[in-house]
């Protein structure tokens, strides 16, 4: 790759002279770097050594990489807006909508008044009124700078005085069908794609209402579409200079006379300033979100909010936008540690597992359809029935049936090419050392900044990666690469001595797995994580078959993963010694699982009810199991709905039944319902097992709701002193929906009123995943400290075999640390400060629970 660089450089050069104006700050650096006046590379001492023209060369590849990605994203985005341009409603993005916003409040004042002064019995008049001004206006300007702006020539006042008439009538249409038969429209809305919304409106005809029958007639469209073009073109102004604030306002769009052949056509054409304001912001965005690759050189340090970690592409701290109050705080805050935890998570070096993609991409070209790869080839679509024409259950069940295959096809094409775009990816950088910078989430959670392949990714994706670095196993090494491999095969609700006899007592299949993985026995595709357990598999063979396992080198991240991660945390702030058992905060002789009792307890509740003959209940016999459940009993700590939670036991129980039956010989209504009696009893289960986490949820929720009420967004400071503000706003009162989409009316967010239900019900899983990513961030800190490799999936740690115990150590250390501080009066403290005026409850009584158990616990993270 680093020999292909230079030849990849020269023809970059040649493609980018055709369009100097995209990205000219991206380009003037590539120009800088293509004639080695990059300034990042002048700071380095030149020298004639191999080290000094290595690293040279690696600088130059990831500028390369970085702007391959940039022009990748400049592509999708003119692509998306290309789309946009052939269909007829722009103001769905944002460059558009901006310009669209400077004109709409007072447009709406004033065509209202005007609309006042005409005969309300008109019929224009009464459809404009039952429609609304302010959505014929969104309507009016839309078509008017689509056709003027974008599709230029195009905007006669002929066609747009059609255009707006016709939509603005089928939106009185929609409302009359909506108000007579509410699910026909919601159905209609769901499947008619917004292009040939209006049409299919419009071709709606009820013989039933005398109005639409009699009063509807070319002359209303007319009139109804010169209304508008007249208001938009008499008031609409813009600046003559939009760099002088004092410059006369002038038309911002004006009709002209077109000659062709002595026909004589009017068309409306936009200012100048208009065009520039539209294209200003599509360039201000074009290249905004681009996907990045993995660096091939050590990432730079953040330093500030907008600083760090690439050389060429300024990436945010926080992945979210628009949450203009938390960027101000973010800028006022001392956020060093954050930085310097931000930037161990990036410096860990990584390689592609050679093994693994060799065996993945073999796979792949054999057609896939193994482990969670998808298959190459699409279902078939069954033939017609013979009965087809004389049956109508038949017919029913046969469109059915191929609605299912057509909609497994399109998930498939998604997933292959995802599939196909990360091997390509692993396959770049098979012999680059590779580095994941990272960045947050508004609540403090960290993520890899490049999307496509890292380790927060799928099991493929994780097999296929492994740290950069080797380190002799030793005997404890040994033994935790055993334990990594009992753990992805599922066998980890047991002692760690049994998940050692496990591995040692599948010793002939793991070996059989690493030498024949797709011809052989294939032991390792029924692990739970089967990419992962062939990569471990190969690892521990290797090992094995060397002169002394305990001093192979090896590179394989091993894995310490939480208990129910978020009750972990509810269990301290609480002191609550029951709960502390249930999630391995108590020392026990083998792991408690918080999946397996709450399965349990679902299963009795089946069981009984099978015998009174509940068919859901008879159906659900035997297949009551933690994997049933565990993502819901996981996220119900984080405020998942009931709504939620039935997506996920529907998910989990079509993956078990597609194991045990062909997909498409499942019955979808009969799913539904199954899921929703197991995801009620699952609540039941739940509320039994956990009354004490419940408590300070409860105490949460309520100060978010008084906070939420007095007309302010829940935040807080976290204990590394990162401040969180929740973005949740309504919308509602300040979008208009009509039959192309919803428009925003504002764009300032921190301006909308705060959403209270949201901000209530999200504050505690917020308030929790904001602890739980500071725990991660002091391990990590505290592993540097130490010269231990260390990454993370949230509350997954990860490091070499051999450093395991150690960072056992720390990891417990650091959790002691941080719950040994007095957080939730912190946290009143900070509501109180924040906001005197209101009378908070007081926090719930702390229960006796002694954190330091936890030192002495092994299978706390385990």
């Amino acid at each position: 790759m680093l020999n292909e660089a230079k030849e990849e450089y020269r023809k970059l050069e040649e493609s980018f002279v055709e369009d100097l104006q995209t990205l000219r700050q991206s380009r003037r650096t590539l120009d800088k770097v293509l004639k080695g006046e990059d300034p990042i590379l002048e700071e380095m001492e030149e020298n004639d050594s191999a080290e000094y023209e290595k690293e040279l060369q690696l600088r130059k590849l990831e500028t390369l990489l970085e702007y391959q990605a940039i022009e990748n994203q400049v592509h999708r985005y003119r692509e998306i807006l290309s789309n946009a341009n052939g269909k007829s409603f722009l103001s769905g993005m944002k460059s558009v909508r901006e310009v669209m916003m400077q004109w709409n409040t007072e447009l709406e004042e004033i065509i209202s008044k005007k609309l006042e002064e005409k005969n309300p019995e008109e019929p224009w008049v009464i459809i404009v009124k039952k429609v609304g001004v302010q959505k014929a206006i969104i309507k009016g300007l839309n078509y008017i700078i689509n056709k003027s702006v974008v599709s230029y020539g195009d905007g006669t006042v002929d066609v747009l005085r059609d255009s707006i008439g016709t939509s603005v009538i089928s939106e009185y249409k929609s409302l009359h069908i909506k108000k007579k038969d509410p699910g026909y429209y919601k159905r209609a809305n769901a499947l008619v794609p917004n292009s040939a919304i209006h049409r299919f409106f419009n071709q709606l005809f009820d013989d039933e209402d005398p109005f639409l029958v009699t009063k509807i007639n070319p002359s209303v469209m007319e009139k109804i579409g010169n209304f508008f073009i007249n208001g938009i073109l008499e008031n609409c102004k813009i600046r003559e200079s939009l760099d002088d604030e004092n410059s006369p306002l002038v038309p911002a769009f004006i009709s002209e006379a077109r000659y062709s052949k002595s026909v004589r056509t009017f068309v409306i054409n936009a200012h100048e300033n208009v065009y520039k304001l539209i294209n200003d912001g599509h360039s201000a965005r074009e290249a905004g979100g681009a996907r990045l690759y993995p660096m091939v050189i050590k990432p730079l340090p953040w330093i500030s909010p907008f600083e760090g970690p690439y050389l060429h592409y300024k990436v945010p701290i926080l992945r979210a936008n628009g949450n203009k109050s938390q960027i101000t705080s973010l800028l006022k805050s001392d956020l060093s540690q954050i930085y310097r935890a931000l930037n161990v998570l990036g410096n860990t070096p990584w390689v592609i597992n050679k093994k693994a993609y060799d065996i993945i991409n073999e796979a792949w070209e054999a057609g896939g359809d193994i482990a969670d790869m998808p298959r190459k080839i699409n279902y078939e679509y069954p033939p017609l029935p013979e009965d087809v024409l004389t049956s109508l259950s038949s017919r029913k069940k046969h469109f059915l049936l191929e609605k299912k295959i057509s909609k497994l096809n399109k998930d498939l094409h998604s997933l292959r090419s995802d599939c196909k775009y990360k091997l390509e990816v692993a396959e770049k950088f098979l012999d680059h050392t590779i580095y994941f910078p990272h960045n947050l989430d508004f609540r403090g959670r960290s993520y890899p900044i490049p999307p496509h392949l890292n380790h927060l990714g799928s099991d493929l994706c994780r097999s296929l990666l492994k740290f950069e670095k080797s380190k002799p196993l030793g005997k404890r090494g040994l033994d935790w690469l055993k334990i990594q491999i009992s753990n992805l095969y599922g066998v980890d609700k047991v002692s760690h001595a049994d998940r050692i006899k496990f591995t040692t007592e599948n010793i002939e299949n793991i070996m059989d797995s690493a030498d024949n993985p797709l011809k052989g026995k294939r032991w390792w595709l029924n692990a739970d994580y089967p990419w992962q357990a062939l990569a471990a598999c190969i690892e521990l063979t290797e090992a094995l078959r060397s002169p002394n396992p305990e001093e192979f080198c090896s590179n394989l991240p091993i894995h310490q993963d939480g208990t129910c991660n978020g009750l972990q945390h509810y269990a301290a702030l609480g002191g609550d010694e029951l709960g502390a058992i249930k999630v391995n905060l108590i020392p026990s002789d083998k792991p408690q699982d918080v999946y397996t009792g709450v399965a349990g307890l679902v299963a009795e509740i089946v069981e009984k009810e099978a015998e009174e003959g509940n068919k859901f209940a008879i159906f659900f016999r035997g297949r009551i199991d933690r994997k049933l459940v565990k993502q819901t009993v996981m996220t119900s700590v984080y405020g998942v709905t009931y709504i939620g939670a039935r997506e996920q036991i529907h998910s989990s129980l079509k993956e078990k039944l597609d194991e045990e039956t062909n997909p498409l010989e499942i019955d979808d209504e009969f799913m539904f319902s199954a899921s929703s009696y197991i995801t009620k009893h699952t609540f039941r289960a739940l509320n039994n097992m956990f009354f004490g986490a419940r408590s300070i949820m409860a105490w949460l929720s309520e100060c978010a709701v008084l906070i939420a009420k007095s007309g302010h967004p829940v935040n807080w400071i976290t204990p590394l002193g990162l401040p969180v503000v929740q973005p949740y706003r309504k919308t509602s009162k300040n979008s208009v929906k009509i039959l192309e989409g919803e428009f925003l009316l504002i764009n300032d967010t921190d301006k909308l009123q705060v959403n209270t239900l949201k901000q209530k019900s999200a504050f505690p899983p917020n308030f929790i995943h904001s602890l739980d990513s500071t725990h991660m961030f002091l391990t990590a800190l505290a592993c540097d400290d130490a010269g231990i490799t260390y990454s993370s999936v949230h509350d997954s740690f990860w490091t070499h075999a051999c450093d395991v115990d150690k960072m056992n150590v720390l990891i417990r250390d650091q959790f002691i640390e941080l719950h040994q501080q007095p957080l939730l009066q912190r946290l009143l403290e900070w509501f109180k400060t924040k906001h005197p005026t209101i009378d908070f409850p007081k926090i719930p009584e702390k229960g006796n629970l002694d954190l330091t158990q936890v030192k002495n616990s092994k299978y706390f993270f385990h």
